[in-house]
């Protein structure tokens, strides 16, 4: 439009110009005034005659001052802007070319990963893969529904079993049953193949329908319908680098993948045949994490994360799989602890601090027997944002886990009765792990994330912070990673750098962003249909299901403040700029979301103008990336 515009001003100027000057002022015999030339000017006109037509205007302001100088004016002006207008789409241009380029590179590089793994395993068929996963995918789906787990143990790390195990036993207590009736799988795919010293990583897109009721468990009444829209999901299996598909088949088939016998777990996770530890990892695939679409795709790449190269060093078979595993689990306990309102289920993974704090929490929360719980609790991403080693020894390792959860306030008496259910809200929170300095990673057992690792039996117990089997103490970082302390999931951390553009490093859940935008906008009390449309037209552009874009908005108009907000007009920027960056990563930027942009500027205290500078800069920012990228 400003191009469009300028070239008017241009023209105008020339029909001005054409007019006013005698004819013999702007000619040389024969022509001369071409020589050596192309008849652009020689001024960098882009051979449009731009360069031609100042020189020319410069000529006439000396001439004819009170024509001339405006005019030159408004031509140096126009010129200008159509300059900047110009870079701007060249730009745009370049940063999309790096887009897909980079999308090139990924899949190349999916195909190089995937080419490695079928020279250490011939018999690795991806399609057969497929067909397992989706074969599995669908079994979890039916042993949710029956709220029977039993038959799907086999390939199930102990952070997902604890997930699913907890979940069901807290919906059977309040008398309910989900289910996912007509359960298919639309599509699935490979998108990533991450391998390490540790383990082989296969990362699955599965889309899926079906339909989602809650039922009465005792009548089969339906309570709730839940929709029946398809949906996407992540689902990532880990498997140790030197074991092998086996012909016979293994976990997902049903059989021992060590001996080869159809398959009976003990509560230990081993084979009951060949007393194996098949839940590891260390002979087939093992499903260790189930991602939401809208939080797929960040921190992937462990070299982002700040501490991770220092730890690796200290500690050679330590994985994020396994601090993630147990995050998981110790999230699920504090789920369980809530709902009992009792301590206990912590008591094996957290240092007696938090137990504490938590007693007093739960104290404080209570009103006349109805304690605070939260109802149908889901989790989208866990995420390790920072590790920092000991500096020496005698200290504790520390670890930051982001865990991105939603759930409903709810309170709940000891006869069982629960009340007060509110909305969804969004809940990001930051768990700090800690372990004492020098303890190793035990490769084998890094999916047995709630089991002792000096002798693997799983934790059982109320209130004992030791092993039920060989008495060692399990919550005080001697053995393996526990919970320290929560935290906010803080605005300062949602930086443009923390963005990579061209990679799924970043660091910043697209979702949280705007969350955080959203809260800024609600400042004033409300957030009109405009701004709602707004914010879910930038979430449908980056895959974040509207229920998703519902839960943000209830968590901003509950005032929880769950969702981080900036609170200094520095983080204001940084988050603006941080936004900016993840919108202009496909190379455009629609109306739309420059209103979004603005809108949250203006309540930040910010101008239109301030706002346009921050998009100018993380543009030139990614404009130079993207050159490189190019090469």
């Amino acid at each position: 439009m400003k191009s469009h515009t300028a070239r008017i001003i241009l023209l105008a100027a020339m029909l001005t110009l054409l007019a006013v000057l005698p004819s013999p002022a702007y000619a040389r015999a024969g022509g001369g005034q071409s020589f050596g030339g192309d008849g652009g000017g020689g001024g960098g006109g882009g051979g449009d005659g731009l360069g031609y037509l100042v020189f020319w205007l410069v000529q006439l302001a000396f001439r004819q001052p009170l024509i001339g100088v405006p005019l030159l004016v408004v031509g140096v002006i126009a010129v200008s802007r159509m300059g900047r207008a110009a870079r701007t789409g060249n730009q745009y241009r370049t940063i999309e070319r790096a887009g897909r380029a980079a999308a090139v590179r990924r899949q190349e590089d999916l195909s190089q990963r995937l080419e490695a793994l079928r020279r250490r395993d011939p018999a690795f068929d991806p399609d057969a893969f497929l067909r397992k996963a989706g074969k599995g995918f669908l079994e979890v789906q039916a042993a949710w529904s029956a709220q029977d787990f039993t038959g799907v143990l086999r390939f199930l790390s102990d952070g997902v079993r604890e997930r699913f195990s907890m979940q069901a036993a807290m919906l059977r207590e309040e008398g309910v049953r989900n289910v996912l009736e007509n359960a298919a799988i639309v599509s699935s795919r490979i998108v990533a193949i991450d391998s390490d010293a540790v383990f082989d990583c296969i990362h699955v897109e599965i889309t899926a329908r079906g339909r989602d009721r809650d039922l009465d468990a005792s009548s089969g009444k339906v309570l709730r319908e839940n929709g029946s829209d398809q949906f996407t999901e992540y689902w990532s299996f880990l498997r140790k680098p030197g074991a092998v598909t086996l012909a016979s088949g293994g976990l997902l088939e049903g059989f021992c993948p060590n001996c080869g016998a159809p398959l009976s777990l003990s509560d230990a996770g081993t084979c009951d045949n060949c007393d194996s530890v098949v839940t590891s990892g260390e002979y087939d695939w093992v499903l260790a994490e189930i991602t939401q679409s809208a939080e797929w795709g960040t921190a992937s790449d462990p070299s982002v994360i700040p501490g991770y190269s220092m730890m690796l060093a200290k500690d050679p078979a330590f994985n994020l799989q396994h601090i993630e595993d147990r995050a998981s689990v110790i999230f699920w306990r504090i789920m369980k602890a809530h709902f009992e309102g009792d301590p206990g289920p912590l008591s094996k993974v957290s240092l007696q601090s938090f137990r504490q704090s938590f007693s007093e929490s739960m104290r404080l929360s209570t009103e006349d027997g109805w304690w605070l719980f939260f109802k149908d609790a889901a989790v989208g991403a866990v995420e390790v944002q920072r590790i920092e080693p000991a500096g020496s020894e005698g200290g504790q390792d520390h670890i930051e886990v982001l865990i991105r959860w939603s759930a409903r306030n709810a309170r709940r008496n000891s006869d069982g009765r629960i009340r007060n259910a509110g909305d969804r809200t969004v809940r990001p929170v930051v768990y700090h792990l800690v372990r004492n300095h020098g303890v190793a990673t035990q490769g084998g057992k890094s999916f047995l994330s709630s089991h002792c690792q000096a002798c693997g039996a799983p934790y059982e117990g109320g209130e004992s912070g030791n092993c039920e089997y060989c008495g060692r103490v399990l919550n005080d970082g001697s053995q393996d990673w526990v919970l320290a302390s929560t935290g906010r999931f803080e605005a300062s951390a949602m930086r443009p750098s923390a963005v990579e553009a061209f990679s799924r490093a970043s660091l910043v859940p697209p979702d949280l962003l705007m969350g955080a935008m959203a809260g800024v906008m609600f400042a004033d009390g409300v957030i009109d249909p405009a701004e709602e449309k707004l914010l879910g037209d930038f979430a449908r552009d980056r895959g974040i299901a509207q229920s998703a874009v519902a839960e943000i908005i209830a968590s901003v108009r509950a005032g929880e403040q769950t969702i981080p907000a900036p609170s200094t007009r520095e983080e204001s920027v940084e988050l603006a700029g941080a936004m900016a960056r993840m919108v202009l990563a496909d190379g455009r930027m629609t109306d739309g979301e420059v209103e979004m942009l603005a809108g949250f500027g203006e309540a930040a205290g910010m101008t239109r103008a301030d706002v346009m500078q921050i998009i100018a800069a993380q543009r030139e920012q990614l404009y130079r990336q993207a050159r490189r990228v190019l090469g």
